[in-house]
């Protein structure tokens, strides 16, 4: 099979995945579920080449339905960390539950892990006080980060989902201090106050991205950092993703690129002083 065989068939398979998974009745997380976004995660490995995963990326059938395919994983990642968060809430052994039955458990760890430490060794002053932007029903990465000593405050634009995560961090975290607001960021002022803000990779689509990091740099002050988790190559079919060049006038400090299937891309920036 021809190099382009090989790119036009594997176009076809993530189209038809796809397909596959709209036409379920509905979507509910189970193991048969999971089997198939598992097989379908796997059509988009970081394993495949960069120049392989552009010309994918070009086929005229992948441009077609690539916003619906970010549109199902937006909202069967919401489904499954809902999920999640409504049975650690439930359990009367949350901590035991998250670490061994989470599949995701080490990957969140390991992934905060690897931020506060690039941010800290970037950083002029210490780090105190941090912002997750989209924190969600299942804030594991808050959580990582209030474990770290940070003082954390979460945001985001759905109240339910708000509320279960912060049940959540109760179960898990017994008198935290975490606040909690709910609100659009490109509405929420008095930004200044944060040395690193956190930018969930789930967060608005590229034309909402991008009007986020334009609000965050009138907002954050001088030398504060912003984390924004985003994705390359073909993973890009599942997140909005953002480039280097869509980070200004935020400098780019440094660009970590995960060729692990379970992380995401990393792209550090500051405010210049």
């Amino acid at each position: 099979m021809t190099l382009m065989n090989h790119v036009e068939d594997h176009a076809s398979q993530i189209v038809a995945m796809y397909e596959h998974i709209h036409s379920m009745e509905s979507l509910t997380i189970n193991a048969q579920t999971m089997a198939t976004f598992d097989q379908f995660l796997g059509l988009l490995s970081n394993e495949h080449g960069s120049e392989f995963a552009k010309q994918v990326l070009a086929q005229a059938k992948i441009e077609a339905v690539k916003p619906q395919i970010q549109h199902l994983f937006s909202m069967a990642s919401s489904l499954y960390e809902q999920h999640w968060a409504q049975r650690l809430v439930a359990s009367t052994a949350a901590q035991q539950l998250l670490i061994e039955e989470y599949p995701y458990f080490n990957h969140y760890q390991r992934a905060t892990g690897l931020e506060i430490n690039a941010v800290k060794s970037l950083a002029e002053q210490p780090i105190e006080h941090v912002l997750m932007v989209g924190s969600g029903a299942l804030p594991l990465t808050s959580l990582a980060l209030h474990q770290a000593g940070l003082q954390v405050d979460n945001l985001d634009i759905q109240q339910d989902d708000l509320l279960l995560g912060k049940q959540v961090c109760d179960a898990l975290a017994s008198g935290n201090e975490m606040n909690f607001i709910h609100n659009d960021i490109c509405q929420q002022q008095h930004l200044a106050k944060y040395d690193v803000i956190w930018l969930a990779a789930l967060v608005g689509d590229e034309q909402i991205k991008n009007s986020i990091i334009t609000h965050l740099f009138e907002q954050m002050r001088p030398g504060a950092q912003l984390v924004v988790r985003t994705a390359f190559n073909l993973r890009t079919l599942l997140y909005p993703s953002v480039d280097e060049s869509g980070l200004a006038p935020f400098q780019l400090k440094l660009k970590i690129q995960t060729y692990a299937d379970n992380f995401h891309s990393i792209l550090i920036a500051q405010k210049p002083i």
